[in-house]
C-alpha cells in the first residue's frame, strides 16, 4: 500500500524552484537580508499552502501544471520579496505598513528628478528636497511604504541598469521635455514609433522595480 502524500510535504516540483527564487530575491536584498532567512521562508511558503499547490501540480494536463508551476514561483518571489522589503525597511529605519507597488504613473512623474541626478552628478536628497518644495506629486504607491528617498534611490537604481539607449530616450522625454515628434525625428522613425520605445524603456524600469501590482 503506498503511503499518501502529508498534507504539509512540499512537492517535488516546487521544492526545486526554491533554489532559484531565492536566488533571485536575495540577489536584490542581499544587504538586508540572509540567504537561509529567504530560504526558511520559501519553505514556510510552501508548506502552508501545501494541500491546494500539490493539488494544482498533480494536474493531468501538462500545459495547466506548467503553467500553475510558473504562477506558484511567481507568488513565492512575491512573498519573499514582501519579506524581504520588511526587513530592508527595518534596517534602513523607515517603516512598510504592506505590500505595494511601483506603478508607471509614479515612476514617471519621479523620473524627472532621478535623471536630474544622473546628468548633474547630484544627490539624490535634492531631489527630494525639490518634490516637498510643493511641486505637484502623485500620492505615494511605491514598494518601500512611501519613503520618499527610498522610492528615488531605487528608482535611480533600476535606471542605470538599462541599456544607453534606452536611458537616452527617456532622458529626452523626462529631463529635456522632448516633443514626441522630436524624438522620432531624432530617431529617424515614425511617431508611434518613438512613443511605444519611450513606453517600453518605463516598462523596463518597472519591471527592474519588480513589477507592477497583480491585483490593479
Amino acid at each position: 500500500m503506498v503511503a499518501k502524500k502529508s498534507m504539509t510535504e512540499i512537492h517535488p516540483i516546487l521544492k526545486d524552484l526554491i533554489p532559484s527564487v531565492v536566488h533571485t530575491v536575495h540577489r536584490r536584498f542581499w544587504a538586508y537580508i540572509e540567504r537561509a532567512d529567504l530560504m526558511q521562508e520559501a519553505h514556510l511558503f510552501l508548506t502552508s499552502r501545501a494541500r491546494d499547490f500539490n493539488k494544482q501540480m498533480e494536474e493531468q494536463d501538462e500545459q495547466i501544471r506548467k503553467h500553475n508551476e510558473r504562477r506558484i514561483g511567481w507568488q513565492m518571489q512575491r512573498s519573499l520579496e514582501r519579506y524581504a522589503r520588511k526587513e530592508k525597511a527595518s534596517k534602513s529605519g523607515y517603516e512598510i505598513q504592506d505590500e505595494s507597488y511601483y506603478d508607471r504613473i509614479t515612476v514617471s512623474q519621479l523620473l524627472p528628478y532621478v535623471i536630474a541626478s544622473v546628468v548633474n552628478d547630484t544627490a539624490l536628497e535634492q531631489a527630494q528636497n525639490m518634490i516637498n518644495d510643493g511641486r505637484p506629486q502623485k500620492p505615494s504607491a511605491p514598494a518601500e511604504g512611501g519613503n520618499l528617498l527610498a522610492i528615488l534611490v531605487d528608482i535611480k537604481a533600476s535606471y542605470v541598469k538599462l541599456e544607453k539607449d534606452e536611458q537616452e530616450i527617456l532622458r529626452f522625454r523626462y529631463h529635456e521635455n522632448y516633443t514626441l515628434e522630436m524624438i522620432a525625428t531624432y530617431l529617424g522613425c515614425a511617431i508611434s514609433t518613438a512613443d511605444r520605445r519611450i513606453l517600453n524603456a518605463l516598462r523596463k524600469v518597472v519591471a527592474n522595480l519588480g513589477g507592477e501590482s497583480p491585483w490593479q
